[in-house]
């Protein structure tokens, strides 16, 4: 037999053997991954949605993120920076023009009605080419695009748009239905009441105004279906339904009914009141940049449905509803022009369409538009222009009714009905216009996105309290105030940003102006580089011109020698020459002075003969004894 002193050491054996445990913690884990086996090969589907799942959701979370581009400042090509070029062709000179501050197809055109210069543009490139006669054609258009394509202003345009709407509304219809009124077979409302006629097949039929029809008694229920009863009455002094067909579902009733599914006995007398208040804001804040002179538009645009109430031949008791769709959009087009004593001219046209405006007493939505065209207005930048603000009030006041019996006190409310409207529209426009500072950097642009998305987070453990079900408001204080003050940190931050951005937007300026006088100095040197070239090549040309100058000289020395010696000769036989002609000229004088003695002697002979022939014709013949006979001496 067994001691009990060994039958509890072997109970106690067992009770902490450790190599039990760790057997079975074995097999457990055998058996789990038996059974994760097991499920692997059975359930695919659900391991494949499982990573479907984490795929979305990382998708997402990607989708999520702003990401910002890593290099945004890459320089302009140095070919875009070169100073004009030129190209001697046949007809002139070709001049290339890589533009700086306006595009190329403005300037061919001023270039073309200015200059009278043929200029093509090259979109591709946003360069002119330019067709001119001669170079100094080519330098006159290049001093003329040198003053105008200079940096233009750039506008900002902050404009707010309110638009607000309020009305009151207030109405009253009447329904009464009275029989053997005043009087035997005397009925008030007859016609606008609906009676059960019976059942027929398993069909239920009613009649209104002599009509028979089939009706649906689920529609009525609470009635009794017996022939004659009164099951449906229409307002017999109808308010604002008249109008506006589902005001007939809105409002309170109250009334009574008397002797109900007695026929000839009943009596049935309903108000309906309704009262409402409503009110709308419209608020646009829209901000526009653009070049002096250039016209920018923003437009919002909705196809949006528009429920309209259409009348069958019926009348107000065969109304039905149907929905198109027109386009609403909101427009605003500004044209800045901005002047030399620093204001800007603003040429403005706007137009704000809406279909939110509740229109009355179901706030039914319509479609408004409100536009304003202004030409232009003068504001100094910085500050701000109203350049609309309209009123619109309208009331209406119908009141009907049975004559004398309307006017009844108290009573005289089962007889009458009153359709009561007030309502007003007011909307208003601001301009801000401020020269530009220019676009925002990439990474301030993306960190303000991101603020605009983030969740607000949770700090503390005692926040998350709040989210406690009774404690959301508290939860909404802590947030707002955490707003406040982030918004309060935004606005100095944004503060010391627009600070920043002046400072930096000096900067840009004062790169501008070197850059624009490095490259008025790089295009100088490029045109003084040209003049030297131009005159080493016209040195070397004059250097050409003055060896074969030289080597004329020297021919023209040997030439000059021969001349020398030539010239020599033909003087000494011109001096000869004139030897012998002086005297010749002598011999011509003498032989002239020994022609001229004959020629006197010839006159003195010829003078004599005319006295001998005078004497003889003056004297008788003599005779022959006495004749003296002429002396031929003489």
């Amino acid at each position: 037999m067994n001691s009990p002193e060994i039958n509890r050491t072997a109970i106690a054996f067992q009770k902490y053997r450790p190599f039990e445990s760790i057997h079975r913690f074995r097999r457990a884990i055998r058996t789990i991954a038996l059974l994760i086996i097991l499920g692997c090969a059975g359930c695919g589907g659900f391991f494949e949605k499982r990573s479907t799942e984490m795929e979305a959701a990382r998708v997402l979370k990607e989708l999520r993120e702003i990401q910002a581009k890593p290099q945004m400042d890459n320089p302009i090509p140095d070919l875009y920076l070169q100073p004009p070029s030129r190209l001697e062709i046949k007809e002139g000179v070709k001049v290339f023009y890589f533009t700086h501050h306006h595009s190329a197809d403005y300037l061919a055109q001023l270039v073309r009605e200015q200059m009278d210069i043929q200029a093509l543009p090259h979109g591709a490139t946003n360069q002119l080419i330019l067709y001119c006669g001669d170079h100094s054609q080519a330098d006159a258009v290049l001093a003329y695009l040198e003053k105008v394509d200079v940096p233009p202003v750039q506008v900002n345009v902050d404009c707010l748009i309110l638009e607000r709407f309020g009305d009151v509304t207030m109405d009253w219809e009447t329904s009464v239905f009275i029989e053997n009124f005043l009087g035997e077979n005397l009925t008030l409302g007859e016609k606008l009441a609906t009676f059960y006629e019976g059942q027929s097949g398993g069909k239920h039929y009613a009649v209104r105004n002599g009509q028979l029809f089939e009706i649906d008694p689920a529609q009525y229920p609470g009635l009794h279906y017996q022939p004659g009863e009164l099951i449906a009455l229409e307002p017999a002094f109808p308010g604002a339904s008249l109008r506006e067909t589902e005001r007939a579902n809105f409002g309170g009733d109250f009334g009574y009914w008397i002797n109900r599914g007695k026929p000839g006995h009943q009596v049935r007398a309903v108000l309906d009141v309704l009262v409402s208040r409503g009110y709308l804001k419209i608020l646009l804040n829209p901000t526009l940049e653009t070049v002096n002179g250039k016209q920018a538009t923003v437009m919002i645009r909705d196809y949006t449905p528009v429920e309209k109430v259409k009348t069958g031949l019926g009348g107000a008791s065969d109304a039905y509803n149907i929905t198109e769709y027109v386009w609403v959009e909101d427009t605003l087009t500004v044209t800045p022009t901005v002047y030399s004593d620093g204001s800007v001219g603003l040429a403005t046209s706007i137009k704000i369409g809406s279909r939110s405006k509740p229109e009355g007493v179901v706030q039914r939505s319509i479609i408004t538009e409100r536009s304003i065209e202004i030409a232009e207005n003068r504001v100094r930048p910085g500050e701000s222009l109203i350049i609309g603000g309209m009123r619109k009030t309208e009331k209406r006041s119908v009141v009907r009714g049975v004559p004398f019996f309307k006017d009844l006190p108290l009573i005289g409310y089962l007889f009458s009905s009153k359709d009561f409207e007030e309502k007003g529209t007011e909307i208003f426009f601001i301009l801000t216009p401020s020269i530009s500072s220019g676009g925002k950097p990439f990474e301030v642009a993306t960190e303000d996105i991101r603020r605009k998305f983030e969740k607000p987070t949770l700090e503390s453990a005692q926040e998350w309290n709040l989210l406690e079900p009774f404690e959301e408001g508290s939860y909404r204080q802590v947030i707002e105030k955490r707003a406040a003050e982030l918004e309060t940190r935004r606005v100095k931050a944004e503060a010391q940003r627009e600070e920043a951005l002046q400072r930096l937007q000096e900067e840009k300026r004062h790169f501008q102006t070197a850059v624009e006088e490095a490259r008025k100095l790089r295009q100088e040197a490029m045109t003084l580089q040209e003049q030297a070239a131009k005159a080493q090549q016209e040195a070397q040309q004059a250097i050409e011109a003055a060896a074969a100058a030289e080597q004329q000289q020297k021919a023209q020395q040997e030439q000059t020698t021969d001349l020398s010696e030539a010239v020599q000769k033909a003087l000494d036989e011109a001096r000869l020459k004139q030897a012998q002609l002086q005297q010749a000229q002598q011999r011509a004088a003498e032989a002239e002075e020994k022609a001229r003695q004959e020629e006197e002697a010839v006159r003195q002979i010829q003078g004599e003969l005319k006295q001998f022939e005078q004497q003889e014709k003056e004297s008788p013949p003599p005779g022959p004894e006495t004749a003296p006979s002429p002396s031929l001496d003489n």
